[in-house]
């Protein structure tokens, strides 16, 4: 079964799709939405680009391959986040607990383990579990794609491949993803709860 969501004028975001921040959020908005696209924006307030994720209400069983064309202006890095861990809070919003990411930049790829931290100093601790090096050009468009089975995350992104491993990835989880540093779009989502055999 495949799920494809496209983010254009018309989607109902919030009829699939939650609202979760991170610890360290500056802020809670929501993605501006544009002609064919979503996108975060510079916020006067913090003096930053916005943190802006979304994860399915639907959870799903490992097995999972997750895709999305995204981009970035000048540098950013925007992301598939993987979690089955995320509470809601005393105002309506929803924070994550532990989570995973895989981000893409300007100068590759990499996965994440983000639990929250110790204190407000510290709002989160983050661990990297693996990283491939290559240019992404700003502008550009970026096909992501990973897919996970058996505590591991098999990633595609541009036609580079790389496997993360970490005994936390869940076996079952909530899937979307996240604009993070910078000016972030995402243009489709899709999610494909077939099974298949991965050929690094």
């Amino acid at each position: 079964m495949k799920e494809k969501f496209v983010f254009n004028k018309g989607f109902n975001l919030e009829d699939k799709f939650v609202y979760v921040s991170s610890p360290a959020s500056k802020s809670k908005k929501k993605y501006v939405q544009k002609e064919n696209y979503i996108e975060n924006t510079y916020n006067d307030e913090t003096k930053d680009f916005d943190y802006i994720s979304i994860i399915t209400k639907k959870k799903y069983e490992e097995g999972i391959t997750v895709r999305t064309k995204c981009s970035f202006d000048k540098f950013g890095a925007p992301l598939i986040v993987l979690t089955n861990d995320y509470k809601q809070m005393e105002d309506g919003t929803h924070q994550y607990g532990l989570y995973f990411e895989v981000v893409a930049y300007e100068n590759g790829c990499n996965v994440w383990h983000i639990v929250p931290g110790k204190d407000a100093k510290n709002p989160i601790d983050v661990t990297k579990v693996n990283a491939i090096e290559f240019p992404i050009e700003d502008k550009s468009i970026i096909d992501m794609e990973v897919t996970v089975k058996e505590k591991k995350i098999y990633i595609h992104v541009n036609n580079k491949t790389f496997v993360a491993e970490h005994d936390e990835i869940p076996n079952q989880m909530h899937v979307g993803i996240t604009a993070c540093e910078g000016i972030n779009q995402f243009y489709e989502f899709e999610i494909d709860e077939s099974w298949r055999n991965v050929i690094l």
